[in-house]
């Protein structure tokens, strides 16, 4: 009689347990469906809007320049395309399910050569991820290996680049300072302010989805990119610092240019002029 009463017990305690299981699976799946409503529901809002936006202007302005100004958000990967709404043509960005075999390729953000536009969107939409187009021709410079002695001149070339964007938009100034007359100070500053730029959420680090900004842009020496920057990465856990990515940017570019270009050229030609501290 006891035996039954135990074996009783220990089944209502593993049902208990089973359907306290299952109610925690079904609450997490269905806050993930949830979630995923609600950011998927808030991208095509935001599409509606853009489009809503641009209906003023129908029948009044050429709809493949209309598809020009709007952004697809919704569904990812999609691309703005004109097509028949009432009898109507109107710019819509849809997934195509179809593409030609016409050869007009273009180079994609992730350096990969597609044969046609169309089949860049079909990939990016099957995959849902957004990828985005860097250039009308097949992509121009295949990736290479980084050698060591790119690598060590990598940190001074990011630099010289971010000072050229820096000053983009600017009135040309042609007694501007070079990189080789900035001071340690200076070339601090000049990373912060690219670090800040980059660092989207504000948590001080900077992971390879806001590093991967960078490594597809007309960077110098773009194929030495990712070992650089996974050199910065001292710890080992997948996020760069501000104190790592200063360090591993100026130090490095001051180490390679005092050590390459001062015993090359002699110190009192690297710079004649005399500069402030600020940028």
């Amino acid at each position: 009689m006891e035996k039954k009463k135990e074996n009783i017990q220990n089944t209502r305690q593993t049902g208990s347990l089973d359907i306290s299981s299952k109610s925690r699976s079904l609450t997490l799946a269905f806050f993930l469906l949830l979630t995923g409503t609600a950011m998927g529901g808030r991208g095509q809002r935001r599409q509606r809007q853009a489009e809503e936006s641009l209906r003023p202007y129908i029948g009044r302005v050429e709809p493949e320049k209309l598809c020009d100004l709007l952004k697809c958000r919704s569904p990812v990967g999609s691309w703005c395309q004109v097509v028949k709404d009432k009898g109507v043509l109107v710019p819509k960005c849809i997934c195509p399910k179809t593409c030609s075999r016409q050869r007009a390729p273009v180079c994609s953000v992730v350096g990969k050569t597609y044969m046609n536009e169309c089949l860049l969107h079909k990939e990016s939409c099957r995959k849902r991820r957004r990828t985005g187009l860097a250039h009308a021709g097949p992509c121009k410079v295949p990736r290479a290996n980084c050698t060591q002695e790119e690598l060590g001149q990598f940190p001074y070339r990011l630099l010289d680049w971010f000072l050229l964007l820096s000053r983009m938009g600017e009135s040309y100034a042609p007694d501007a300072p070079t990189q080789s007359c900035l001071s340690h100070a200076q070339r601090i500053q000049l990373a912060q302010q690219r670090f800040a730029l980059l660092d989207r959420n504000g948590d001080r680090k900077l992971s390879r989805r806001d590093l991967k900004k960078l490594h597809y842009k007309r960077m110098p020496l773009e194929h030495c990119a990712t070992s650089f920057f996974q050199s910065c990465d001292r710890d080992r856990n997948r996020k760069v610092t501000l104190k790592e990515w200063t360090a591993c940017l100026v130090d490095n570019s001051e180490t390679w240019f005092y050590h390459f270009m001062s015993i090359k050229m002699g110190s009192d030609k690297l710079c004649h002029t005399r500069i402030d501290d600020d940028l």
